[in-house]
């Protein structure tokens, strides 16, 4: 089979992946990202491309969108039209103030119960690694995975001595759940609470939701988790396999994301 022949066998090609997209659409977005990261490569240099696994992040993120803008709905009939609005944003990690330092952290659970482990780090205003945390749980949800990696997160950064601390995460549950002190009998209250005790120890701690294109660091720690032993470990300098990340992160990598956004019926 010639180039051009398997150029357009997968590019009208009508399988789709296990998520249901098109084959046909992935390719097409792998080979624009690729021939575009070759071009950034060529005419920017090495620094200036992404590397292999933020590449396939990339081409992953892109299909989605795509995906996804597909399926969604149309305006409403009778002249109405949506109360909401998907709008394409740039996503990436963003740095702290001066004086203060990021800490993200993540959860992960394969099974929802099954084997569960948790990631988190801490940055400066300059993207630099200050210190992280590996953590395998044995058996948890993914929720209780989030919260712990809350709780093992803020536990770091207390004991690495900073008071100015913001705490990002990607499950936006276990931020809301922190936040809302009304659920006294929540499965989990025993060990919110214990995480709304480190929240009000003399620190300054603010804690929001990011996207997940935001909390990549975070994210690649918790699904490594699993193969290390049970319990918590520190990670003094970020693992071979995420310096790329860490050093895209502190430049600025950002990628496009569809979000939601309310649409305003006044006249």
């Amino acid at each position: 089979m010639g180039e051009r022949d398997w150029l357009r066998e997968n590019l009208r090609s009508s399988e789709t992946l296990g998520s249901g997209m098109s084959w046909a659409a992935c390719f097409s977005v792998a080979c624009w990202l690729l021939w575009k990261n070759r071009c950034t490569f060529c005419f920017r240099g090495p620094g200036s491309a992404l590397s292999p696994s933020s590449l396939e992040f990339s081409i992953m993120a892109k299909c989605k969108l795509w995906h996804e803008a597909w399926q969604a709905p149309s305006p409403l009939p009778c002249g109405r039209g949506p109360t909401t609005a998907r709008t394409t944003v740039m996503v990436g990690w963003t740095p702290p103030m001066h004086g203060w330092v990021t800490l993200n952290v993540d959860g992960a659970s394969n099974g929802n119960p099954g084997a569960a482990g948790a990631g988190g780090v801490l940055r400066d205003w300059a993207g630099n690694w200050i210190a992280g945390f590996i953590a395998n749980f044995g058996t948890a949800t993914a929720i209780l995975a989030e919260l712990w990696a809350v709780f093992h997160g803020l536990e770091m950064a207390w004991k690495k001595g900073y008071r100015a601390v913001r705490l990002e995460s990607d499950s936006q549950l276990a931020v809301q759940l922190i936040n809302n002190r009304s659920d006294p009998v929540h499965p989990h209250a025993t060990l919110l609470s214990a995480i709304r005790r480190k929240i009000g120890q003399e620190w300054l701690v603010n804690i929001s939701h990011v996207y997940r294109e935001g909390n990549r660091v975070a994210d690649w720690l918790s699904k490594h988790s699993l193969v290390y032993p049970y319990g918590v470990h520190e990670v003094a300098n970020p693992p071979s396999e995420l310096v790329s990340i860490v050093r895209e992160d502190a430049r600025g990598v950002s990628f496009e994301r569809r979000i939601v956004t309310p649409v305003s019926t006044s006249l």
